[in-house]
């Protein structure tokens, strides 16, 4: 019996540790909210990210806060990660990273600059490449349209 509560507490330990691990990569990569406000002269939300960039959005972009009064959206909080803002009288919660991307078209937009990104090892391996005779071919299956 002791033999298995112990394995229950390391395996405990490991997925904890591999949360806080999760949670410090999220915290670094993604956009995390430090403060928020509403600003009613210009109709708009505004977010100041932890990173020290802000950006702005017209409420009317986050379904619930269409015919929202000044005072609810005025009354506007971030998520303990920071990864989220939510106005509890409205019921109404919205992703920071999916404002964020739907703001920017990044699904249209981002996949256009990646492939533009170089590096030393990325010139590297092309040049590799290049000597063996390039991108090798691929097969019928592989080639075949999906």
């Amino acid at each position: 019996m002791a033999r298995q509560t112990h394995d229950r507490n390391d395996e405990f330990v490991d997925e904890n540790r591999r949360a806080i691990r999760e949670a410090r990569e999220a915290d670094r990569v993604e956009p995390r909210a430090h403060a928020a406000t509403y600003d009613a002269e210009q109709a708009l939300v505004f977010v100041r990210l932890r990173n020290g960039y802000a950006f702005g959005f017209a409420p009317e972009h986050v379904r619930g806060l269409e015919d929202a009064s000044t005072h609810q959206l005025s009354n506007v909080g971030i998520s303990p990660s920071g990864d989220g803002l939510h106005w509890h009288d409205l019921d109404v919660h919205a992703s920071l990273t999916g404002l964020m991307e739907e703001a920017l078209n990044l699904r249209e937009w981002a996949p256009r600059i990646m492939g533009r990104a170089r590096s030393d090892a990325k010139t590297r391996a092309a040049r590799a490449n290049g000597r063996k005779g390039g991108r090798p071919r691929r097969s019928g299956a592989e080639a075949a349209p999906k």
